[in-house]
């Protein structure tokens, strides 16, 4: 439904009607998509590194990441990004409100230098002492 009115300074108001179903009391317009659009999230977040292997990495990470499915990762700052998904998840301990998990990410996509990036730090993970 549309109702228009004309200002005496001859400016059109126009409204518009968006509840003119019988018993809708949302407050806002609701658009049916039908699996139309897809999002995703980014977020910027430090994790610690658990374990790492040329395939993939074992990471510790708040209970917000536990969902994650596709990650991109800088595995040294100003590093390259590598993607990675998301294989396991799992409580961090067994305490029962222990807020932080355990998730593998699988590498993929990995160029040769990508490879052999990760390669080095495997080595160099390997070799420091925890």
């Amino acid at each position: 439904m549309w109702q228009r009115d004309c200002s005496s300074d001859g400016v059109f108001n126009i409204t518009m009607a968006t509840r003119d179903q019988l018993g809708d009391r949302r407050a806002y317009v609701r658009f049916n998509s039908a699996g139309q659009f897809w999002a995703s999230l980014d977020r910027v977040e430090q994790v610690v590194v658990r374990n790492l292997s040329v395939s993939g990495v074992l990471v510790e990470v708040p209970a917000g990441l536990k969902s994650m499915q596709i990650a991109q990762i800088a595995l040294q700052d100003d590093g390259p990004v590598i993607d990675a998904v998301a294989r396991h998840a799992s409580p961090a301990s067994d305490e029962p409100r222990e807020d932080r998990f355990l998730v593998g990410l699988e590498f993929f996509n990995l160029s040769e230098d990508e490879q052999a990036n990760v390669a080095r730090m495997v080595i160099d993970w390997n070799a420091t002492p925890r």
